[in-house]
């Protein structure tokens, strides 16, 4: 499992209720302005007039384009190039990127999900071009934070780009406002306060139909969510300290052993649902939208619309609000801040000697990136027009909204640049909350972006180091720990094993993980760090 994985295992970042991703692209390849500021700036690419033959693989999981789509050849004539790009299905893509690079024929750009022990085996087997001193040229490659640029680097150089996704306004918890005053509750503030909400919302019928009903806190399979208030109690957060000053991951520490018989307790109490490690994240999606449960994971980004406008139709008052991330006892209070990115580029290291083709590529990649401001997103900024295939053929403009040509027809370049995935100033500039139409949703979601304003959010370590260990171990290892910590929550294995579950942990490569890890980010100089 590779680091992408864990952390969707460890954080439930992406697996809940979001749903669906959006791209684009915008700006000017050549000068380096502000997309928002200058974004129908329209430079010739390339610093000469050769036309290039430039070759690519990535992968997609659905909606794959035609080989030659129109959207293709309008990128040919723009950017004066035959680009030939290999795009695979997902579930066939690591078998054939692994026979690419093997056989020693790398294409000129290689797209990566994860950046696995694979990626820095090949980096430093000089399989790919270092990128150091290029990047200053490109408007959006010197907008990403030196944090985001450290996985990208093998020997201290770097070898990839990193595709957009943001490191903050991501999965919080939320709750059922409209039963907390139905109760005459507060809002919970600790731990210990969310236990009395989750059990009444369980016994007091929240919803008064009459019925027994309801319960607490939705949760599923892998323990998702977690129920993690921030990175004190996060599985995946390496935020703790062992006796010997090393980094641990929040698996194991005695404050995630703490959260587990919290959850336990509440099981206990039939305030979480009941079979929650058989449930899969679209049946614990209609757990809470069905209006069973009360608390839950909502995420700026991603909502899914017609599971809101269900709850509507069963619970036409329902309101819900995001909770503010609870005060640790360390005095810390925050969330925690995922990669900043998801899937990257890598260039091929054949290149190395035509900067001229490089300069090519990149700027095809920076046009792809650029930010377009949401209130731009339309056929009067003719850089979004031309990259989504322009008004009435690639897209059209439905109630405000862009509803575009589907991908098989081939229609948008946007669905064949290199990167077509806005690279934004700030994270709060995407603006999610006005890209919904349900009020409720969109009442959730200004709540959820306001929250997540208004605090830190915590940089993980893990993002910053390389360790053949974790990459070779961590997914089975963590994995043993989710379903010992299940069957702990459910009463199956009792908490007293704790010690016990984590020597294992330890015994079967946890314990060098750690050290590869501490050693990683003591190279770096890394200490708690919050954005």
């Amino acid at each position: 499992m590779d680091k992408r994985a864990l952390t969707a295992v460890l954080s439930a970042v992406l697996a809940v209720s979001a749903v669906a991703c959006s791209s684009g692209g915008g700006g000017s390849a050549k000068e380096p302005s502000d997309a928002s500021t200058n974004p129908n700036n329209e430079q010739p690419a390339g610093n000469d007039n050769k036309k290039y033959t430039i070759t690519a693989i990535d992968f997609l999981f659905s909606g794959i384009p035609p080989k030659n789509g129109p959207g293709l050849q309008m990128i040919n004539e723009k950017f004066n190039v035959d680009f030939q790009k290999d795009i695979t299905v997902y579930s066939e893509y690591a078998q054939k990127l692994t026979t690419v690079i093997s056989s020693g024929n790398i294409l000129d750009i290689i797209g990566f999900e994860t950046l696995d022990g694979k990626f820095y085996k090949w980096a430093e087997q000089g399989a790919f071009l270092e990128l150091d001193d290029y990047i200053k040229d490109y408007p959006t490659l010197k907008m990403v934070a030196p944090d985001v640029w450290e996985p990208m680097k093998a020997k201290g150089k770097i070898y990839a780009i990193p595709r957009y996704f943001p490191a903050t306004y991501l999965n919080s918890i939320v709750i059922r406002k409209d039963w907390l005053d139905n109760l005459g509750l507060a809002v919970p503030t600790n731990y210990e306060e969310l236990k009395k909400v989750a059990i009444a919302f369980t016994k007091q019928d929240p919803d008064r139909n009459g019925k027994d009903d309801t319960y607490g806190l939705v949760l599923g399979q892998n323990i998702n969510p977690n129920y993690a208030m921030g990175p004190y109690w996060d599985t995946g957060s390496w935020y703790h300290k062992d006796a010997n000053g090393n980094f641990i991951p929040g698996f194991i520490s005695e404050q995630r052993k703490e959260l587990t018989q919290w959850l336990a307790d509440l099981y206990k109490e039939g305030a979480v649902t009941k079979d929650f490690a058989f449930m899969n994240p679209t049946q614990y999606n209609a757990e809470f939208y069905s209006g069973k449960g009360g608390i839950y994971l909502g995420s700026p980004r991603g909502m899914n619309e017609e599971y809101m406008k269900g709850l509507v139709k069963i619970h036409p008052d329902a309101k819900i609000i995001a909770l503010p991330p609870f005060k640790a006892p360390d005095g810390s209070q925050g969330f925690i801040a995922g990669s900043g990115y998801y899937t990257a580029l890598a260039l091929s290291a054949k290149l190395k000697d035509n900067p001229d083709k490089v300069r090519r590529i990149l700027e095809m990649i920076d046009y792809g990136r650029q930010f377009i401001p949401l209130d731009q997103r339309n056929s009067k900024n003719e850089m979004f027009d031309w990259l989504y295939g322009k008004e009435g053929v690639g897209y059209t403009i439905q109630d405000g909204k862009v509803a575009n040509a589907k991908p098989e027809d081939g229609l948008q370049p946007i669905q064949y640049m290199p990167d077509n995935k806005m690279w934004a100033p700030n994270d709060i500039d995407n603006q999610y909350s006005k890209t919904y139409v349900t009020p409720q949703l969109v009442s959730l979601v200004e709540d959820l972006e306001k929250v997540h304003s208004e605090y830190k959010h915590y940089i993980n370590p893990i993002y910053q180091v390389n360790s053949p260990t974790y990459f070779e171990k961590a997914g089975e290892l963590y994995n043993k720990l989710t379903e010992t910590q299940s069957k702990m929550i459910t009463g199956a294995v009792p908490i007293s094993d704790w010690d016990k579950m984590v020597d294992e942990f330890l015994k079967n490569g946890g314990e060098q993980i750690i050290k590869e890890v501490n050693e990683g980010i003591k190279q770096k100089g890394y200490e708690r760090s919050w954005k």
